[in-house]
């Protein structure tokens, strides 16, 4: 009888024993370890730099850390870091694949390649917050995040069927595009009819993003009204289509300010003057590359402009004189084309048809366009 009173005493013992154990490796499996250029990225157990566990968010853990001018990576400059289990096993590392905001901010070199072995790269000297979800291996920090390019939020989201109102994210907020260099960004979107009781739907452009620590969110950061002022703190612009209708977005990255087109199906606008146009500039009948006539005196409108060498297989460069735009929306998708068009001697330019221009060296040409007749003369002289 003491034998087995003893037996089951031993039992007892071994399961306490085994159960402390494995609590003991389970807080091991939950220590996580900021490894960083900060501390010449030591090992990260040996580095002193503990994420704490966020009371009442079980799985979340957080550290603050100075970035100083002192600790910046002294090779390629500014600051690194990943989330790790206190070693640098790739199976214990977290960078800038968990990062929450994507694409994650990496320092790309002059060559292309991309420096840190996947550590999220934050440019500027800051404190910085950074939290961990080891629920999802998720990384925030409270780095501004600049989008890819500006975009359009608010609250017009659910009754477009693009997501949940006031989004930022990628297919959800009205993305737009700088089509030729010019500093523009526009987009052109069909926005329903406004039902509510409102001034209409609340937008504002929105340049990036920052994910507040406190309240475990990303919010709006640098952001204009449509007249170009900031926007936040209850200061928004509105648009109230009164039908269902296509506009389109215009943001101005010198001024930021948004102007707001309606566009009409194969609707027509004169340009503000002629221009030549082809595969030599793009194919832009608007913007920086765009090589637009100037009137002159007597009524005919002159330009200069300098071609290379063509240097082709073709008849040359393919060349032609636009007068108008047109608004197209079809299968190719809501965009602004060229519409009456001309060929050098006058004819109506036809689908698939071009003048060409073929200088065997690089040359100054002047184009003299008469309204009249369409015809244009090219004069070399240079």
């Amino acid at each position: 009888m003491g034998k087995k009173r003893l037996g089951v005493i031993w039992v007892c013992l071994l399961a306490s024993l085994v159960l402390a154990s494995s609590s003991l490796l389970a807080q091991g499996d939950s220590d996580y370890y900021l490894g960083t250029s900060a501390n010449g990225y030591q090992v990260p157990r040996d580095g002193g730099l503990k994420l704490e566990p966020v009371a009442g968010k079980d799985g979340w853990y957080r550290i603050t850390i100075d970035f100083t001018e002192e600790n910046r990576d002294p090779m390629y400059d500014g600051h690194f870091y990943k989330v790790t289990d206190g070693t640098w096993n790739a199976d214990g590392c977290w960078g800038v694949d968990n990062y929450a905001f994507q694409p994650a901010p990496v320092k790309t070199l002059p060559d292309g390649s991309v420096a840190g072995l996947g550590s999220i790269y934050i440019r500027d000297n800051c404190t910085l917050t950074i939290l961990f979800d080891a629920n999802t291996k998720t990384i925030y920090d409270d780095s501004v995040q600049a989008f890819p390019t500006p975009r359009i939020y608010g609250d017009f989201n659910k009754a477009m069927g693009r997501g949940t109102d006031w989004s930022m994210a990628d297919g959800e907020a009205l993305t737009l595009v700088d089509q030729n260099g010019d500093g523009i960004y526009t987009g052109f979107y069909e926005i329903p009819k406004y039902e509510g009781s409102g001034n209409g739907y609340m937008m504002a452009t929105v340049l990036s993003t920052k994910y507040d620590p406190t309240y475990y969110m990303f919010g709006a950061y640098e952001q204009y009204l449509f007249d170009g002022n900031p926007a936040g703190m209850g200061k928004i612009s509105y648009l109230k289509p009164e039908k269902d209708t296509i506009y389109e977005f215009r943001y101005d990255s010198n001024s930021h300010s948004t102007s707001i087109v309606e566009c009409i199906t194969d609707q027509i606008v004169q340009l503000p003057s002629p221009v030549i146009y082809g595969d030599f500039n793009g194919w832009n009948i608007e913007g920086p590359f765009a090589v637009q006539f100037e009137r002159t005196e007597e009524g005919t409108y002159t330009v200069v402009h300098k071609f290379s060498e063509y240097k082709g297989d073709g008849d040359g460069y393919m060349i032609l004189v636009c007068i108008s735009k047109k608004f197209y929306n079809d299968q190719w998708g809501m965009r602004w084309g060229a519409h009456e068009q001309y060929k050098l001697d006058g004819q109506v330019a036809g689908m698939g048809e071009f003048s060409y221009l073929k200088p065997d060296k690089d040359t100054v040409y002047r184009f003299t366009f008469y309204p009249e007749s369409k015809i244009t003369e090219v004069e070399p002289i240079q």
